[in-house]
């Protein structure tokens, strides 16, 4: 008699949390001074540079001055803790943000790392508002690096 039925076998996982998150509030401009950015925003950035700030021995001098402030985590936390995380930082009034803005060109982005594919988050309704209320959009860079990627057929 002949065994017909086989172990089931896992071709890929799906879903789930991503593994990880990289938040980035960047503020870039030709005459930016970061002593001031940090002076009127009360945190100190996670790194900065002047416009003429020597990169490396082999690449050119930074074009522009900027101020970046990053936070990052892991899965299970989400990236709208990571979100609520880097706003609890900052000031919340839109006028400061009005007048940064004015200036300077000013981001926020959001690296998503992912082991395996199908992973996703949402942003509920109240921290899009905070959002907003600063006059910020968001970016988002998502990054794929799972062993099952290779196998992933249309």
């Amino acid at each position: 008699m002949q065994d017909d039925a086989r172990k089931p076998q896992i071709l890929a996982t799906v879903g789930g949390a991503v593994d990880e998150t990289r938040l980035t509030l960047s503020i870039h401009g030709d005459d930016l001074d970061p002593d001031e950015i940090s002076r009127i925003l009360g945190c100190a950035p996670s790194r900065s540079h002047r416009r003429g700030d020597p990169r490396s021995p082999r690449l050119p001098p930074w074009e522009k001055g900027a101020w970046l402030l990053t936070v990052e985590c892991q899965a299970p936390i989400e990236p709208e803790h990571l979100l609520q995380s880097l706003l609890d930082r900052l000031p919340d009034d839109p006028a400061i943000w009005d007048s940064l803005r004015a200036r300077y060109e000013a981001r926020l982005d959001f690296g998503v790392f992912q082991g395996a594919w199908n992973r996703g988050f949402s942003l509920s309704p109240e921290i899009l508002k905070r959002v907003a209320a600063l006059g910020f959009g968001l970016g988002f860079d998502i990054y794929m690096d799972g062993e099952d990627y290779g196998e992933i057929t249309e």
